[in-house]
C-alpha cells in the first residue's frame, strides 16, 4: 500500500468509471429507469463506503492484512456492479 490517499484515488477512479459505463449503457438501453437509478446509487454507495473504510481503520488488525481484505472486498463488489450494468445493457 502506498498510501491512504493514493488507495482512495483509485476507489473514486473505479467508480467514476463504472459510473461513466453505466451512464452510456443505459442511454442506448430500454431497460426500466429504476433499474439504472439503484445502479448509480449503488455505485455512490459503493465509493463512500470503501472510502470511508480507507480512512477508519479497524483496530486490531494488521494494516497490510486490513488494507488486503479492503482491496479483495472492493475489486468483488466493483465486478458485481460491472456485470449488473452488462446485463441490464443487454436489455435492447
Amino acid at each position: 500500500m502506498a498510501s491512504r490517499k493514493n488507495l482512495k484515488k483509485v476507489i473514486t477512479f473505479v467508480s467514476d468509471q463504472l459510473a461513466t459505463q453505466a451512464f452510456f449503457a443505459s442511454y442506448d438501453s430500454k431497460a426500466d429507469v429504476e433499474a439504472w437509478i439503484e445502479v448509480f446509487n449503488k455505485i455512490y454507495l459503493m465509493n463512500k463506503e470503501f472510502v470511508s473504510r480507507v480512512s477508519h481503520a479497524e483496530p486490531g488488525l494488521p494494516a497490510k492484512k486490513y488494507f488486503d481484505t479492503l482491496c479483495l472486498s472492493f475489486n468483488e463488489e466493483a465486478k458485481a456492479l460491472l456485470d449488473e450494468i452488462q446485463k441490464l445493457s443487454e436489455n435492447k
